[in-house]
């Protein structure tokens, strides 16, 4: 490599490294942000578990003083939850249950409208106050045990009603296994927590790399602006060193950045995924979560962190560009403000969705946006089909080398200086 290329370069990752925008957000950005939501999550998620698995108070108005109003209210203490029985008109009781309180009236006739063969009616009053999760689990909790109480009631009446009966056999005819066929493998797990596995697994992913691509974007295009402001580049221009070998200078110096967000974005991605996972394993026994493809093999990670160091390459490529034809650093942030949209196009669509599901025509435009492809290698991290990812290098290379052949024949004439493209409204 020539000397005065070597120094270029040298110069140009000392440069980006003293922006902070560069450390701080292309960076140390991915490489804590992912790590800390998956440790918030184990741990807000361990927490909420935890407080919501505690003793249950709920108060009970019981109005009816039948024997299926005394069932009821032994099977909420034989679950554990701590009953306390209230007095007064119901108006009352409502005021005095305070935020997350559940309140249960057994209304008068209860028992006797069961007895009989009718349907009772047992009025519950849950009380919110700061509209928590915790609030929310505590309501969900409540419903999962009057459900229980009610099968308890059917179990009860059937046994009496028609001794010798198995009641679950009358309740329940149908058993349903539900499994899942992963790779034409079938697995024990429930498809809605292999669902909730597979969408947490591909939120964070597309947000973060949305916002590193977005931020390398303004620190390339910004790059050479800074040199037309502080005029810089006609000094660097002059020097015994070629235009096109300054450009590939601050091409590898932005490159070699990249990288680094790359690596940062891959090791982050993969503490974030294995903070996941392991939410997961309560709920679905001792079943390898590698083995059924839950936990991405380590070439997803290496095709992943390929795709996203091929669209930084392209994004830089043509900040630099951009960045080139504008003549000073508020135009090249106005221009990069246009530029964003392709980048926030792909996440929008793809984090809330499937890209098999939306029409043709929003296929084709994402599939010609290059930065659509690593947020499709995230996704396919699970899937396995590295198919389109593959496609996907292949035209983000071609993307770059057109982009830099176009910045090499501005960069090699006087439009590099002269340059005047600007999104800021002309005088009159």
């Amino acid at each position: 490599m020539p000397k005065g290329l070597r120094l270029l370069i040298i110069k140009e990752v000392k440069d980006l490294l003293r922006d902070p925008k560069i450390l701080i957000g292309m960076i140390l950005f991915p490489a804590l942000i992912l790590p800390l939501m998956g440790a918030a999550i184990n741990i807000s998620t361990g927490s909420l578990i935890e407080k919501s698995s505690g003793p249950l108070t709920v108060y009970v108005l019981d109005e009816d003083r039948g024997e299926i109003a005394k069932r009821i209210i032994e099977s909420l203490r034989d679950q554990g939850v701590l009953v306390r029985l209230v007095d007064g008109p119901y108006e009352e009781a409502i005021r005095d249950i305070g935020s997350g309180g559940i309140l249960v009236i057994l209304p008068e006739g209860l028992s006797q409208r069961i007895e009989s063969g009718n349907r009772g009616e047992v009025l519950v009053y849950y009380g919110f106050k700061d509209f928590s999760i915790l609030e929310s689990l505590n309501a969900q909790r409540m419903t999962g045990l009057l459900n229980e109480i009610e099968s308890r009631l059917v179990r009860d009446l059937i046994s009496e009603n028609i001794p010798g009966t198995d009641p679950d056999s009358v309740i329940n005819p149908l058993s349903v296994d539900e499994k899942s066929v992963i790779k034409g493998v079938a697995q024990p797990i429930s498809p809605y927590v292999l669902t909730n596995i597979v969408r947490m697994q591909g939120l964070m992913g597309p947000l973060v790399i949305m916002i590193v691509l977005i931020l390398a974007m303004q620190v390339a295009a910004t790059s050479i602006a800074i040199e037309k402001e502080a005029k810089t580049l006609e000094t660097l221009l002059t020097i015994p060193v070629s235009r096109l070998n300054i450009l590939f200078g601050k091409l590898v110096g932005s490159v070699t950045i990249a990288l680094l967000a790359t690596v940062a974005n891959v090791f982050a991605f993969t503490y974030y995924i294995g903070a996941i996972t392991s939410q997961a394993t309560s709920s679905i026994g001792n079943l390898d979560l590698a083995s059924i493809g839950l936990i991405p093999p380590p070439e997803g990670y290496f095709l992943l962190g390929l795709t996203l160091f091929g669209a930084l390459v392209s994004a830089l490529a043509l900040a630099l560009t951009l960045g080139t034809l504008s003549q000073d650093v508020r135009g090249a942030q106005s221009i990069i403000g246009v530029v964003i949209v392709p980048i926030f196009l792909p996440t929008i669509f793809l984090m809330m969705g499937d890209m098999q599901t939306l029409p043709l025509s929003i296929q084709a435009v994402l599939y010609a946006i290059p930065f659509t492809y690593p947020v499709l290698a995230s996704q396919s991290l699970i899937t396995g089909n590295y198919g389109p990812i593959l496609a996907g290098l292949v035209y983000m290379a071609f993307f770059t080398l057109f982009t830099l052949y176009v910045a090499a024949k501005v960069f090699t004439t006087e439009k590099v200086m002269t340059g005047r493209i600007s999104l800021k409204r002309r005088k009159l």
